[in-house]
């Protein structure tokens, strides 16, 4: 039977579809699996990352929230989350005491100041060390010296007094990888509050108030049920 000219593309143009229906079902089938299969296992790593953390496995943490990152590298939380996995095992390396190092200066010379500083970097090979001076040769002095030998400086002045936090060793190494995670974070989603409540942490750990008030407000206004936060900052101004 010889099939008419309408017919024959009526039946062609059948076949087409009906292909095209089929390879198209089949790809979001063997998508949805996929995907599917994939958010199961980063929710589990998820899990496991924090696990390790709550048991101050921080090691352990880290691998499993960079594993997690590799499989989302979109996803603030997880940033934030290995941020703070950092910022927990850099107090670690610091030891128990914050600052590791204290001493208010009395001389007004830079170089028996960078003695000092020195003293205290031979004595402590990871954590902060605050130094307090009135004149700002001093400081800049320091500074400079602090630099030079490996260290993170953190400055800021109170009335007549100025204050230099160094960090050094691995506690600059993770508290600095900290932050910068945190800074991922927003910039993967600029509402992410837990992220902006962790920045001031840091700060105002290295004790730059302003900067760590400005990151504590911002928190705040993203989540006003912060109720802890809400009373700290209440506290803070007054």
């Amino acid at each position: 039977m010889k099939l008419q000219l309408p017919t024959l593309i009526a039946v062609c143009v059948s076949i087409v579809i009906i292909g095209i229906i089929y390879f198209f079902a089949r790809d979001e089938s063997q998508l949805g699996i996929a995907v599917n299969l994939e958010s199961e296992e980063f929710k589990q790593m998820r899990t496991h990352a924090t696990d390790a953390f709550n048991a101050k496995q921080y090691q352990q943490a880290i691998e499993l929230y960079s594993q997690a990152i590799k499989m989302r590298p979109e996803n603030a939380e997880v940033f934030n989350d290995l941020g703070a996995v950092y910022y927990a095992q850099g107090l670690q390396y610091a030891g128990p005491n914050w600052p590791s190092w204290e001493k208010e200066l009395s001389s007004e010379s830079p170089e028996e100041a960078i003695a000092e500083l020195r003293n205290a970097m031979d004595k402590i090979n990871s954590g902060s060390i605050l130094l307090k001076t009135r004149y700002e040769t001093v400081a800049d002095a320091i500074a400079v010296a602090a630099k030079e030998f490996g260290g993170e400086v953190y400055r800021q002045r109170w009335e007549n007094e100025i204050t230099l936090n160094i960090l050094i060793g691995e506690t600059k190494v993770y508290l600095l990888r900290a932050r910068d995670h945190y800074l991922r974070a927003l910039d993967l989603k600029s509402t992410h509050s837990v992220a902006y409540r962790n920045l001031g942490s840091f700060y105002m750990k290295v004790g730059k108030t302003d900067r760590a008030l400005d990151f504590y407000e911002e928190a705040y206004k993203l989540d006003p049920r912060d109720a802890e936060l809400g009373e700290y900052l209440n506290q803070f101004r007054k």
